[in-house]
């Protein structure tokens, strides 16, 4: 089973994780890198002053080439930003929390803004089963699903983890198990 799965008699917790992902890391570092190279490339095709100092870009023509440079570079340092503050709110993590003493379902979530505690409380009435779904594609990441009875699918998985099928199989079994309801797409 993976660390992130606490199971007792009663209570079953599992923690999501959120955007702190290696990935997530690399993207953001990348990005703001690419985008301060694009941006000063920019910056030196209109003052023509070289300020990347391994090339010499005070030829190049300021209209197209250096405006467009500048453009995609401040884009691309706005985006690295908005990456940087996702991870740093650590937006989508949270734990699912499934508790038989009182019947019912626990999400929580982290979010951006005002709401950034997002928390959603499900009895266990309401449940139909739990779905197992994987997309039929190259990158294919299977992902479990909370049925409730008036037809809508909970994500109880994260997506930004890869785990073998074999593994995502038995914690749905267990999960089904656990809340004794019906196990879907096996």
């Amino acid at each position: 089973m993976s660390d992130n799965l606490i199971t007792k008699d009663v209570i079953r917790y599992e923690y999501i994780l959120g955007s702190r992902s290696i990935s997530n890391f690399l993207f953001a570092i990348i990005m703001f890198c690419g985008g301060l190279a694009f941006f000063l490339s920019g910056l030196s095709s209109y003052f023509k002053t070289n300020y990347i100092p391994f090339s010499d870009l005070t030829g190049l023509f300021f209209l197209p080439q250096g405006i467009t440079l500048l453009f995609y570079g401040t884009i691309a340092i706005c985006i690295s930003i908005f990456i940087w503050i996702t991870i740093a709110l650590d937006v989508g993590s949270g734990t699912n929390i499934y508790n038989k003493s009182t019947s019912e379902i626990i999400i929580y979530r982290k979010g951006i803004g005002r709401s950034r505690e997002i928390k959603y409380v499900y009895p266990f009435s309401i449940i139909e089963s739990i779905r197992l779904r994987s997309t039929e594609s190259f990158n294919s990441v299977p992902s479990i699903f909370l049925c409730l009875k008036d037809k809508r699918e909970i994500p109880l998985t994260q997506l930004t983890a890869n785990p073998p099928i074999k593994e995502i199989e038995e914690r749905a079994a267990n999960l089904a198990k656990f809340l004794n309801v019906y196990l879907d797409g096996m």
